[in-house]
């Protein structure tokens, strides 16, 4: 009686481990099931791997939660991390509808957009497949304030564009002296566009309206920052106020010379011209002949140049 009731506890007990064995690998697969779903970010040492993965992150919100509210979410600090932001346009307009570090883009035409050295990336970026692709160009770097050459990885998603990028680093170069004034004005006015860039048309009038702003300063010896619209309207000018509200013609129209300046003026381009006339030179009191280099952006003209005797 006794090896009997032994015997039956023996093989419940046996029963017993058998289920739970069994249940442990379930369990077990169902864990493994759920660990293998769950892609988590590659390092950001992998910078275009993690590029890639923070773009598609972007794009499943939207896959998710839909056109405005996807807006909405990236039209704030929570589309940034580190160097990385999201930024996203629509195909049909042109328009950057979000753009999570710089909130003056959002509105602006970026189908066309040119960079400091002249290159078209905008027709580039509008042009992602829904795979994505890498598009490479100089744009401002809002952490270090100036400046670098970006890699952006661009995804197209129904009619709008998902992009963001890594930055290399800003000034790979030295920059410029003023013992070389040709390429010392063109830097002056690239720290002018950066300003731009960042904190949009309103905030760099203003900063050019006075002589004693710095970060970059509007005046620094003989260069000193300007800007007019597209019709040649003065809309800053930190040495001679009184130019504000003229247009170029009005303030240059004194000979045929300075008329042929100001309509050369107006016809710059996003990949920069150089105008040369007669202008007061603010250090010496004199009319000497005035370099200007001018660089388009959006609906605005940003100007500097430098002096040469005769």
């Amino acid at each position: 009686m006794t090896k009997r009731i032994s015997d039956s506890y023996g093989r419940v007990s046996l029963t017993v481990l058998a289920l739970l064995l069994v249940f442990g690998l379930v369990a077990a697969a169902c864990g493994n099931d759920d660990d293998d779903g769950v892609t988590g970010p590659p390092p950001k040492t992998e910078r275009d791997a993690y590029t890639k993965w923070y773009v598609q992150q972007a794009v499943d919100r939207y896959e998710e939660t839909g056109r405005q509210a996807t807006i909405d979410y990236f039209n704030n600090e929570a589309g940034t991390d580190d160097q990385w932001y999201i930024f996203i346009a629509d195909v049909n307009t042109g328009i950057t509808v979000a753009h999570a570090t710089i909130p003056s883009r959002v509105g602006a035409n970026s189908s066309q957009r040119v960079d400091i050295t002249g290159h078209a990336y905008g027709p580039l970026l509008f042009a992602a497949p829904e795979s994505g692709h890498w598009v490479d160009y100089v744009f401002y770097n809002p952490q270090t304030d100036t400046g670098g050459t970006k890699h952006t990885w661009a995804i197209r998603q129904d009619d709008l564009i998902f992009a963001s990028g890594w930055y290399e680093d800003s000034h790979p170069v030295p920059p410029p002296t003023k013992a070389e004034p040709g390429s010392y004005t063109r830097a002056f006015v690239e720290d002018a566009i950066w300003f731009y860039e960042s904190n949009g048309r309103s905030a760099l009038i203003e900063h050019l309206h006075s002589p004693d702003s710095t970060d970059p300063p509007s005046v620094d010896g003989q260069w000193y920052g300007f800007a007019f619209d597209l019709d040649g309207v003065v809309l800053a000018h930190p040495t001679v106020p009184d130019n504000v509200g003229q247009t170029l013609h009005e303030i240059l129209g004194g000979t045929p010379e300075g008329l042929a300046a100001a309509d050369e003026m107006v016809t710059a381009t996003e990949t920069g011209k150089w105008v040369d006339y007669t202008y007061l030179n603010p250090q010496s009191g004199r009319q000497e002949t005035k370099h200007t280099w001018i660089v388009k952006r959006d609906d605005i003209l940003i100007a500097s140049g430098w002096y040469e005797t005769g």
